[in-house]
């Protein structure tokens, strides 16, 4: 197998037991089927799905639920017989199940993902009865020394060495202490393999074609709005926004995004992540002090799997829109789902997200609405109303796009000392819109617009709406939920999405009741 590299003289891990491999052992005469290995595709497309179940809370790098089809492109070089071609650098979440392999002359007569990764702990379970090496450093002096050292137990629970002194726990001596490994362990690899058995009629070059499914993806569309100066238009702008919560690199990929909902069945967790390695010691003294036990922190993984995700607390805005950029090209239609690709090759970081262009629409005509939810009965009092703008998803209003779910920032120019500066209005969600649906985009609260609500004696419920602002407003107050019957007094009632909504102009400074029951 092959052995990897590590940097400078080995790799340390971080907030644990330093571990090294000194050389890699002399190679072993073949036994067996050939091995040949593929170290990575020479072109990758990844096809993102999203998360169904997400919801508004956003992507969460540490809990990505969505997957993706991955297609590989290698050259391989194929000995007569018999072999194994090992893939390396598949995707750490690839479900093995559902690889398909093509251009293999042979065949695939098996094939299995090779999960055990290289870690501290895999490390260490690998060199259970081998001997090591066990180097101690006096922080006094700087003085090293070195001797070897029987793996007898571990890694659960902890490091156990037998040397010449005794039987003794890694790291409990006081001192600092690394461990030095010949090689790595059989069976061990530092990158996720898919591992397949051919059996090839003559030697040759072929070019194969590895697709499969990986779960550790996700993807959603963050939209910009700009207000223009006049108040009557936006221009419109989405990001999309893949995030890879795997350790590989998809690099110059051809990325493409899938949204709408698809039959998909519950199935285990894919990730297997490599294991860390804990640390425990003893307390010393004896069983009746009250000294403490000495706990490590937790190890991270090691080098070569990658480093451990950072997720921030809360998501910013989205970035204004690019200047200067031409549309994207439209989805595609797959079935009732839709399709957006990417029109560049992009580089997927690992545990990362990528942001590119999904769309883009100038000067998209809306209107203004103060819109608050009403809660049949729920008491109001000066209750302040979100402010949207109310866009019609059509061609002939500059849009007539499928806009797949996401989230909404709405900027707005104005003049400043310095020139022009943009200022932020307002951020929301949108939910997915067929060509045809209203799209609202929300624009901030109004504490100008005020609802109050009351229940009065006979049962019935009175509602009220104030307007403190110098100009008429257009407001929208939907009342309960889809579908519930709604019974206004001397007053109209429009059904908007299901939901009965009390819509009308409000004067400045004016005031409008309704009794409902």
């Amino acid at each position: 197998m092959r052995t990897p590299r590590w940097a400078g003289a080995g790799a340390l891990l971080a907030g644990g037991p330093a571990l090294a491999l000194l050389a890699s052992p002399p190679a072993l005469a073949q036994v067996g089927p050939a091995t040949v290995v593929s170290p990575g595709p020479g072109q990758v497309a990844v096809t993102v799905y999203r998360n169904p179940d997400r919801g508004s809370a956003g992507i969460q790098l540490d809990y990505l639920q969505g997957f993706a089809l991955v297609t590989e492109t290698r050259t391989v070089q194929l000995p007569k017989g018999p072999a194994i071609v090992r893939f390396e650098g598949v995707a750490e979440g690839i479900v093995p199940v559902s690889a398909i392999i093509d251009g293999l002359p042979g065949g695939t007569i098996e094939k299995n993902r090779d999960a055990r990764l290289l870690s501290p702990a895999s490390l260490i379970d690998g060199t259970l009865g081998r001997t090591v090496t066990l180097t101690r450093t006096d922080p006094a002096t700087g003085r090293r020394r070195s001797e070897a050292a029987t793996v007898v137990a571990g890694p659960a629970q902890g490091v156990v060495l037998k040397t010449a002194a005794g039987i003794e726990s890694l790291r409990c001596s006081g001192l600092p202490e690394a461990l030095a490994f010949d090689g790595v362990p059989r069976g061990l690899s530092a990158r996720p393999v898919l591992s397949v058995a051919t059996d090839t009629p003559s030697a040759r070059t072929a070019t194969v074609t590895l697709s499969y499914l990986t779960s550790g993806f996700d993807w959603s569309a963050s939209y910009v709005a700009t207000m223009a100066a006049d108040g009557r238009t936006i221009d419109l702008f989405a990001w999309l926004t893949v995030a890879n919560g795997n350790p590989e690199t998809f690099r110059n990929a051809r990325v493409k995004a899938v949204a709408g909902r698809l039959n998909r069945t519950a199935t285990d967790e894919w990730m297997r992540r490599a294991a860390g390695l804990r640390l425990a010691c003893y307390p010393l003294g004896t069983t009746t002090s009250d000294l403490r036990s000495i706990e490590l922190e937790e190890s991270q993984d090691i080098v070569v799997t990658g480093s451990r995700m950072m997720m921030a607390e809360s998501a910013p805005p989205p970035p204004p829109a690019p200047a200067m950029m031409a549309p994207p090209p439209p989805p595609e239609d797959l079935g009732d789902l839709k399709l957006y690709t990417v029109p560049m090759p992009v580089t997927v970081a690992p545990r990362a997200q990528k942001q590119v262009a999904l769309l883009l629409a100038n000067r998209v005509p809306f209107e203004r609405r103060y819109r608050r939810r009403i809660g049949k009965g729920e008491t109001l009092s000066a209750a302040p109303v979100g402010i949207v703008l109310v866009v019609r998803n059509r061609k002939e209003d500059a849009l007539g796009l499928p806009l797949p779910d996401g989230t909404t920032a709405l900027y707005a120019d104005r003049p400043g000392t310095d020139g022009p500066e943009r200022l932020l209005l307002g951020t929301g969600t949108l939910g997915d819109r067929a060509v045809g649906e209203t799209v609202r985009i929300g624009a901030g609260t109004s504490t100008q617009v005020l609802v109050t609500q009351t229940r009065i004696a006979d049962g019935d419920t009175v509602l009220t709406v104030t307007n403190a602002n110098r100009g008429a407003v257009d407001v929208e107050l939907p009342i309960g939920r889809a579908g519930e019957m709604v019974k206004p007094v001397g007053a109209t009632l429009t059904e908007i999405d299901g939901i009965a909504t009390w819509r009308m102009t409000l004067p400045a400074h004016g005031t409008a009741t309704m009794r409902y029951r």
